[in-house]
């Protein structure tokens, strides 16, 4: 379950950037019970798939000072017997697609 609330906490993470409610660093890291430096880690991680973040003193806020968005796909379906050979019999597997622009895609495969 560690995936999908991952993702959620991506999600609303984002969104509160999006809409320029965040707060300063303490108070936005509260909002999602965890200590600044995670938060920051969390920034850097947008930032390193395209994310223009900056805190406005005057608004006090972390807003986007790009055209930024995420989206996130997940989609199942069942390994073939090659694949569940080729993938060590696994259950599921997580890749990473290129992404174009400000955007970036994570594709998921549960069985």
């Amino acid at each position: 379950m560690l995936l999908f609330e991952t993702i959620d906490r991506m999600r609303r993470i984002h969104h509160l950037i999006k809409r320029e409610a965040t707060g300063p660093a303490d108070e936005f890291a509260g909002k999602f019970n965890l200590k600044r430096r995670q938060l920051y880690n969390i920034l850097d991680e947008f930032k390193d798939f395209g994310a223009e973040i900056r805190f406005s003193r005057i608004r006090n806020t972390y807003y986007y000072d790009n055209d930024f968005e995420v989206l996130v796909k997940i989609s199942t379906a069942p390994l073939s017997e090659v694949e569940k050979k080729m993938y060590g019999g696994g259950s599921s597997f997580i890749t990473f697609q290129p992404f174009t622009g400000n955007n970036f895609h994570l594709n998921s495969t549960i069985l």
